[in-house]
């Protein structure tokens, strides 16, 4: 009996033991599960409300480049020198590309010669058709043959002069697929050259407010790259072809400068003197998505978000006004929103 009672507490001991291994173990992993897990990304919100204004309005667009040239190569042959850089300016008319002619020289040397006895043939068969020893089939031959001679000499001296290729207009060369030492045709890309002396800021203008930017007027224009510095920007000319339901693309010409750099695609807001009624959905301009392609807001709903496009209006202060895209009464995130993904958990700070 007394041997029975020692290992039934043996086995009760082991047992108790072995629920308390297995208790700690599961509290460890439940503690390495916690500190896995990502942190909450808090963010700020706002409420999508209806706001009206009584002030110079202002319109939300980016920058294109000015001009651009892609050069195609008129003639063939081998590059014997390169005299432009990838990112490097060139000058208007400046010579950039010059090919080896030593084959087309030969070329129009034997076209040259060919002209010469086409030539001599023609005048003595033009002698003999006058004298009734020649049929006119055989003239009419030998003229072609001058004309055709002719037309080779004209294409291949033509490809003398298109060997020194000059720059179009003046800019930065941005793509050159070419290097000195390779072989190149009719029709091979050459060279990209985007002029932005100046760039054009494009903002989408609602129908009814086109009459407000005519052709040459001035503009004041604001780079979020350069808060508090208002440059002049003049209006250049209202596109035929609407972009977004009742709106038109305008483009604006501001000119470029060493103490502010414009680049291609920076965020720009374009103001007018003129004061304005407008009302409508209205959210912080923070609010706003830099990294997506199409205008686009943070809807935040329960503790997750979703990337929602958006139809902006007029722009007022640090108020943005919207046309489509939201409902009053929704929240928008308006600061955290770097690294932000669709369908992503927050936690909304200060609740």
């Amino acid at each position: 009996m007394k041997k029975l009672l020692a290992i039934l507490t043996i086995f009760a001991l082991v047992g108790g033991a072995t629920a308390l291994l297995m208790s700690n173990k599961q509290k460890q992993a439940q503690q390495i599960q916690e500190a896995q897990r990502p942190l909450p990304t808090t963010v700020s919100v706002s409420t999508v409300g209806r706001k009206s204004f009584t002030e110079a309005a202002s319109y939300i667009g980016r920058t294109e480049y000015w001009r651009e040239v892609h050069m195609n190569a008129t003639t063939q042959g081998t590059i014997r020198s390169l005299n432009a850089d990838l990112n490097g300016s060139v000058r208007e008319n400046q010579p950039i590309v010059t090919v080896d002619t030593e084959l087309t020289e030969i070329a129009v040397g034997q076209a040259e010669a060919q002209l010469k006895k086409a030539q001599a043939d023609l005048n003595r068969y033009e002698a003999l058709h006058r004298e009734n020893n020649l049929p006119t089939a055989d003239l009419e031959s030998a003229r072609l043959q001058v004309r055709t001679v002719e037309t080779q000499l004209l294409t291949l001296r033509k490809q003398l002069r298109d060997a020194v290729i000059k720059a179009p207009i003046g800019g930065i060369v941005t793509e050159k697929p070419v290097e000195r030492g390779m072989f190149i045709a009719p029709g091979s890309p050459l060279l990209t050259i985007t002029d932005v002396s100046a760039v054009k800021v494009v903002v989408a203008v609602p129908e009814a407010e086109l009459s407000r930017f005519r052709p040459g007027r001035s503009v004041a224009v604001d780079f979020d790259m350069y808060p508090g510095k208002t440059l002049t920007g003049t209006v250049y000319q209202i596109r035929l072809k609407g972009g977004e339901t009742g709106r038109f693309p305008v483009e604006i010409r501001v000119a470029n400068s060493a103490g502010h750099p414009l680049r291609v695609g920076m965020t720009a807001s374009v103001s007018l003197p003129e004061a304005g009624t407008a009302s409508g959905l209205a959210v912080p301009r923070s609010a706003l998505v830099t990294t997506s392609k199409q205008p686009a807001v943070y809807v935040l709903k329960g503790d997750r978000i979703s990337l929602r496009t958006i139809e902006p209006g007029a722009s007022f202060g640090t108020t943005l006004l919207v046309q489509n895209g939201l409902q009053e009464g929704e929240t928008v995130v308006v600061s955290g929103t770097e690294g932000l993904k669709d369908g992503q958990s927050v936690t909304v700070g200060g609740r």
